[in-house]
């Protein structure tokens, strides 16, 4: 596998991932399905939030339906 090109996090394996990104002043909730050589598919942009901890919220409960 070759070095990892683009914004996702390096922790991030493949599969459907979820994180909090904050943009100017809001928060999102970003989500991409990953390959094996860690590139993205199907990146999606949820949000805006109001805070860090609803964006989390909602990161988490995102990552517990896929489960």
């Amino acid at each position: 596998m070759g070095d990892r090109v683009g914004i996702t996090p390096k922790s991030w394996t493949a599969g459907l991932q979820h994180g909090v990104l904050h943009l100017g002043k809001r928060w999102y909730v970003v989500s991409a399905e990953l390959d094996e050589g860690g590139r993205a598919e199907g990146v999606r942009l949820d949000g805006p939030y109001p805070d860090h901890a609803s964006a989390e919220a909602q990161a988490s409960r995102m990552q517990d339906r896929k489960q």
